[in-house]
């Protein structure tokens, strides 16, 4: 029996205003990113979710529990998994992402130019990002089976794993998927094959179009073209 997951990125921090690698480290809801999972929560009234599981770090739990607030009047246990944690950036963590290229230059080159083997300063690499991530979902998918309707809230890094893994999407290309605070994706897994149909939906955050989102975006290509030019170097 096919099984609907539901992969909610959790609302805004201050890290993510600010423009810092979070990763690992617990930092709640900013008031921006409450509303957001507001919004969420309220786009989603309608589906009966039969499970709803969580990253442990309190941003993914607490956007997870206003969700779970407006699930047609049930009250889930928000279920717990660990590998649904945000990829671990070790040392870079608080740290602005201009700032790299300063401190830790070499390994954030290495990093830009492969980040699926190379890792962050004392942090873990996409690879096994990827590897935790698909296998927990993997697991949340056999869990599900037959019960029809379940909301993942997690992190952009983990998502991005796994739309990547199911899409097949070159590595070098992994950047090339865009995934906003409060963002939903969804995809139905029958038989083992997912079919995605929704990435990085936002139209419950803003009543109009906002290209807000566009800042990683730029900052994205600032890394890319730096990087291409430490290549010719």
């Amino acid at each position: 029996m096919a099984v609907k997951l539901f992969l909610i990125r959790h609302g805004q921090t201050l890290w993510n205003k600010e423009g810092r690698y979070q990763g690992s480290k617990d930092i709640d809801l900013t008031e921006v990113g409450v509303k957001q999972a507001m919004l969420a929560a309220g786009y989603l009234k309608d589906v009966d979710f039969s499970s709803i599981y969580s990253s442990p770090l309190k941003r993914a739990v607490n956007t997870a529990d206003i969700i779970n607030k407006v699930n047609k009047g049930k009250d889930l246990d928000i279920i717990i998994r660990e590998n649904l944690k945000e990829m671990n950036f070790g040392k870079w963590e608080g740290m602005k992402f201009e700032q790299l290229g300063k401190v830790f230059s070499d390994d954030f080159r290495h990093w830009l130019s492969d980040p699926y083997n190379n890792c962050p300063t004392g942090g873990e690499s996409f690879r096994q990002v990827k590897e935790r991530a698909t296998a927990e979902i993997e697991n949340i998918v056999k869990e599900n089976e037959g019960v029809g309707n379940v909301a993942v809230v997690t992190h952009g890094g983990v998502i991005l794993s796994v739309l990547i893994y199911w899409l097949q999407i070159p590595l070098p290309r992994w950047r090339s998927i865009v995934l906003d605070q409060g963002a939903i994706n969804i995809a139905v897994i029958d038989r083992d094959f997912p079919y995605v149909s929704t990435i990085n939906f936002t139209g419950h955050l803003n009543s109009v179009y906002d290209s807000s989102g566009d800042r990683i975006i730029k900052t994205y290509s600032r890394f890319r073209i730096d990087d291409n030019k430490s290549k010719e170097i």
